[in-house]
């Protein structure tokens, strides 16, 4: 009964399955040449012990001095599961042996009475290189590409095929996914001894196979060496079998009714340090950055506390005296800030300190009065923005632009005005941006109180002669006037302001003559010296000797009369003066200013006294030859060209403008039309026998041949 009960397979434990852990090699061998443990993707082997891979042609026996070298190498090939692999306790051994007494070799018939027939062939396993500890499990921290595991041949004793244990749990510690079980048959058959390795009891011990020995044969060595053999390829077929089985369930398929058994975890005081998790790469990034942030906030901080003194020093030294000095006069009288805004720069252009101000919350009062229409006002420097605004006594604006657009500005009458200015500097007006920028105002109330200049041009003139009078710029756009005993035709616009012509009649009185102008509201009075001319005289025993044809002042005809009252135009004369009409010489029976008598005494004619006289306002002209050619004496335009009969013959009528206009009778032919613009020298027309040539600056005569011969210095003011 004993021997059958130490025949009788050892029911191994149900261990609890162990959770994987990583854990450090008990002793540094090197790990079998194993492929990784199987994955979802290998196909598991067939769980009745059918080999997947083709075993060797001709196994040989194995040697120790070989498996030395397998064993080197493995080790070269798979460092990782070296390193992974952990000798397993005692127990646990031997619970990983249990398993393999489930299904114990059968002895051949016959086996109890002697020794196995020797003509039975014994399976030899393959060469394996030496493995460590098999009962150590190792679980590879990130499986490689996996293949799955190629079960070793099982070893069959005497014909007889065992079956796998296929309900026997199996272990996660287990070598499956490191080592094949060609290692494990070469582990048990190789070098090592059981005493090496720690698989096989120590002598005396029963034998965990399931063969049965007799008392006589229990101490004869060579039965105990082969029953030792039997077992130990026994047991390496049953842990080929876990193997497969521990790589099976790495990756289970789902099945159902299947459950997985819980298994408690086992704690190794040793391996307390290997169990603490393991950060992950966002983990470690996390707190990578967390810290260099922390750094970066210390480093800013600290930066900011050395800006911030360095900015407080500098804006301490923003001190008033970087102010800008602006310096604004108006007509000649430098005037007083009102208020000001301006900005230091402290850091650049980010940063800056103000300094504003109001000093006079009203006007600034000039005490001279503007006499200019147009005042200048000058702002220094010069490279500064304004902006003025004026208003009059009524609020309402008459000015708004810049000061140096005022400089072409008239004030239009006089009155008490409010005016406004702004300087301003700019950033964008600066050269860089350490430049102080902000505003200054000045308020200021002044008096324009204008006296347009008024000039006598001709303080002394003669007879026949004309006067000139000129008025400056106005503030007002009103003709100035001008009275006295002397006839005008008024004021026209001339370069610098107004112009009047003043014709001095043949017998104006001499002496000294008062003129009243008047401008802008100021009257100004004029004193005008009038003196005589030097006429002559003729004397005649008969009417018929009196020149003819004679046209006096009185005597023209009504279509030239009333085109001496029109007004006059632009001033024409002003560029190439006036010459005689004539380009060859003529002579001169009728002068103006002489008289003609008939019949005086000789006491008479010698005191040049008497009565019945005429006296001459034109020039009666008598060219060398008939017909003579005639030219334009000044620029103007042709008002009246035709021929009105008579003693008149062709009349031309020319307007020099400023009521200056030249008429000439008595033509045979005209080259002109009434509205032509005609030009000094241009040809006028053809002359008679004799032409008179007539000078009028409104209705007043005056001596042609002073004014062609350029004696007349009152119309070369223009």
């Amino acid at each position: 009964m004993e021997e059958d009960k130490k025949s009788t397979a050892v029911q191994p434990e149900e261990a609890p399955k162990p959770k994987p852990r990583h854990r450090k090699a008990a002793s540094p061998q090197p790990a079998a040449d194993t492929p990784p443990a199987p994955t979802d993707s290998a196909e598991p082997p067939a769980a009745d012990g059918q080999t997947t891979k083709k075993p060797a042609a001709s196994p040989k026996k194995p040697r120790a001095k070989k498996n030395t070298k397998t064993t080197k190498t493995a080790k070269s090939k798979t460092p990782k599961a070296a390193k992974t692999a952990k000798k397993a306790p005692a127990d646990e051994t031997q619970e990983r042996k249990a398993p393999a007494q489930e299904s114990p070799a059968p002895a051949a018939p016959g086996f109890e009475t002697g020794p196995e027939p020797k003509s039975e062939s014994k399976p030899e396993l393959p060469e394996t290189p030496a493995r460590e500890d098999a009962a150590a499990p190792t679980v590879p921290d990130v499986p490689s590409t996996p293949e799955p595991p190629e079960p070793a041949e099982r070893a069959e004793p005497a014909g007889t095929e065992p079956e796998p244990a296929a309900d026997a749990p199996a272990a996660d510690d287990t070598p499956a996914a490191e080592a094949p079980p060609e290692a494990a048959a070469a582990d048990i058959v190789g070098t090592d001894t059981p005493e090496q390795t720690g698989d096989a009891p120590a002598e005396g011990a029963a034998e965990p196979s399931g063969l049965v020995f007799s008392d006589d044969l229990a101490n004869d060595k060579a039965l105990a060496a082969e029953a030792a053999r039997m077992a130990n390829i026994s047991r390496t077929a049953q842990l080929s079998i876990a193997q497969i089985m521990a790589g099976l369930e790495e990756n289970p398929a789902p099945s159902a009714g299947s459950t997985p058994v819980s298994e408690a975890p086992q704690h190794d005081s040793a391996d307390d340090e290997d169990d603490e998790p393991q950060d992950t790469i966002p983990q470690a990034l996390g707190r990578g950055v967390f810290g260099m942030f922390k750094w970066l906030l210390l480093v800013v901080l600290f930066v900011l506390i050395i800006a911030g003194g360095g900015v407080a020093w500098l804006y301490r030294s923003a001190t008033p005296d970087m102010l800008p000095e602006v310096k604004v006069t108006f007509d000649g009288q430098e005037l007083a800030p009102t208020a000001y805004k301006w900005h230091v720069p402290v850091v650049g252009s980010f940063f800056r300190r103000t300094y504003a101000e109001t000093l006079n919350s009203s006007p600034v009062v000039l005490e001279d009065a503007i006499s200019d229409a147009s005042p200048d006002i000058i702002v220094t420097p010069s490279d500064y923005s304004t902006q003025l605004t004026i208003t009059d006594a009524d609020r309402e604006t008459v000015y708004e632009g810049s000061a140096t657009a005022f400089r072409s500005y008239l004030f239009a009458e006089n009155g008490t005005f409010d005016a406004k200015l702004v300087v301003t500097a700019s950033d964008s007006a600066a050269e860089d941006s350490s430049s102080v920028t902000g505003t200054e105002t000045w308020q200021f109330r002044f008096t324009v109180s204008i006296k347009p200049s008024i000039t006598l041009c001709t303080p002394t003139v003669q007879q026949g002669s004309v006067a000139a009078v000129r008025v400056g710029s106005t503030m007002s756009q009103t003709e100035p006037t001008l009275t006295g005993p002397l006839e005008s035709t008024g004021f026209v616009r001339a370069a610098n302001g107004w112009i009047c012509y003043l014709p001095i009649p043949w017998n104006a009185e001499t002496g000294n003559t008062e003129l009243a102008v008047t401008a802008d509201g100021y009257t100004e009075t004029l004193t005008l010296s009038v003196r005589a001319a030097s006429y002559s005289y003729k004397d005649y025993s008969a009417k018929s000797q009196l020149t003819s044809p004679y046209i006096g002042a009185d005597d023209a005809p009504d279509a030239v009369r009333k085109l001496l009252t029109t007004d006059g135009g632009e001033i024409q004369w002003a560029v190439g003066g006036f010459v005689q009409p004539f380009l060859d010489s003529f002579d001169t029976p009728l002068l103006y200013g002489m008289t003609e008598y008939v019949g005086r005494s000789y006491s008479e004619r010698s005191t040049n006294y008497g009565y019945g006289g005429r006296t001459s306002t034109n020039v009666v002209i008598k060219p060398k030859k008939s017909k003579d050619s005639m030219i334009v004496p000044a620029s103007g335009h042709v008002l009246l060209a035709e021929d009105l009969g008579g003693s008149y013959g062709y009349t031309v009528v020319i307007d020099h403008g400023a009521g200056l206009r030249s008429i000439f009778y008595g033509l045979t032919a005209l080259d002109v039309e009434a509205g032509d613009d005609v030009k000094q020298g241009q040809l006028l027309g053809t002359s008679g026998r004799t032409v008179v040539a007539e000078l009028r600056i409104g209705t007043v005569p005056i001596n042609p041949l002073l004014v062609w011969r350029g004696q007349c210095d009152g119309l070369k003011y223009y």
